[in-house]
Parts: C-alpha cells; sequence; structure tokens
C-alpha cells in the first residue's frame, strides 16, 4: 500500500512539473509574409579562354633584277589571348511572389493562435516589433501612405492603421492626421482593415 501511494506521489509531482514547465514557457511571437518561392533553372554559357597563334605570311622582295625579283615568303607569328569554346552549365535562381498577406503566431507555450491580415485591397503592410510586441503597419494607396507597392510612412497626415499583436492580446490603432496611433481617430476616415483567426 505504501509503495502505491509512494508511487502516485512521484507521479502527480511529475505531471505537476511538466505542466508548470508548460505554463512557465515564455510567449514567442512569430511572423510570415507567406512568400511562394520557385526554383528556376536556366542554361547559362561561359566562354572558355585559351592561347591563340595569329600567323602573318607576306611576301619579301630584294629587287635585285628588277621589280618583284629575288622574292621569298615569310611569316610572323603572334601569340594571344582568345575565345576558343564555351561551357554551358545551370544555373538555379529563387524567384518569390508575396501575396498580400501576413499571418502571426502567437505561442504561449500551450496553445498557438495564428491570425491573417489581408490587405490585397488596401495598399502596403509592413511588420516591426515595439514594445515587445509584434507591430503590423498598414498604408492606405487612397491616404497617402502607400503608392506604387511602397510603404511611405505615416507622418504629416497620411492615413494609417497599426496592429499590435502582443504577449496580452491583439490591438488596434489609427492615425490620419494625429502624430500618434490611437484606438480611436475620428480624421481617419477610410475603410478599416480586420484581422481574422484562423486555424491552429
Amino acid at each position: 500500500m505504501n509503495k502505491c501511494i509512494l508511487l502516485g506521489i512521484v507521479l502527480f509531482v511529475l505531471l505537476s512539473l511538466g505542466v508548470l514547465s508548460q505554463i512557465n514557457q515564455p510567449t514567442t511571437l512569430s511572423f510570415n509574409d507567406n512568400r511562394i518561392c520557385n526554383v528556376i533553372a536556366h542554361n547559362e554559357v561561359q566562354d572558355i579562354y585559351g592561347n591563340c597563334v595569329y600567323y602573318n605570311n607576306y611576301t619579301s622582295c630584294l629587287n635585285i633584277s628588277g621589280p618583284n625579283t629575288f622574292c621569298s615568303l615569310n611569316q610572323n607569328q603572334r601569340n594571344f589571348s582568345c575565345k576558343t569554346g564555351e561551357f554551358i552549365f545551370i544555373r538555379n535562381t529563387t524567384e518569390c511572389t508575396y501575396p498580400k498577406k501576413f499571418t502571426v503566431d502567437i505561442n504561449n507555450g500551450i496553445a498557438t493562435k495564428k491570425y491573417d491580415i489581408d490587405f490585397s485591397g488596401f495598399g502596403v503592410c509592413v511588420n516591426s516589433t515595439e514594445n515587445d510586441c509584434l507591430a503590423i503597419t498598414c498604408g492606405s494607396l487612397h491616404g497617402g501612405s502607400a503608392r506604387n507597392g511602397i510603404f511611405n510612412g505615416c507622418d504629416g497626415g497620411k492615413s494609417c492603421q497599426k496592429f499590435l499583436f502582443c504577449e496580452e492580446g491583439v490591438r488596434v490603432l489609427y492615425k490620419a492626421s494625429r502624430d500618434d496611433f490611437v484606438a480611436e481617430d475620428p480624421t481617419y476616415k477610410l475603410s478599416k482593415l480586420a484581422y481574422k483567426e484562423v486555424g491552429k
């Protein structure tokens, strides 16, 4: 009986330590730009160089008994570097496309939450880190903060939206004529992006 109780206590302690080790794991934030990359193979030609000889044949005449008499055939040669052939080899290049969607994973050691931001109809989004949070800042094509696929920043009255993915949750902030991001900016008049929780 005592052995069973002792075994039960040992199992309980081990299970408790396992659960505590999972609970005490730090939360990790990861970012995926969902790029799709393909390896493209193509042939490249490389020239092969070697030594070549140029032969210059000429006639030299002494003209002893008249023009073009006592002539002899002579030859000069000159060595130079020249192309002697070609070498064809296969070179691989990686080409990537970037769908206009970001995915953020928040893993607290027990479970992972996955969020998508689809900005295909909005403009351009960029990621950064702010105070241990993952920040996704989106510039609008209509708000002056994005143009021709380039993020132009949020200064000077440009309209932007920001997502802050933190250990404690997600915050959505806006700015237009303000200098800082806030939860509610009445000067922000554009459509708002939404994040969506997707499968684990």
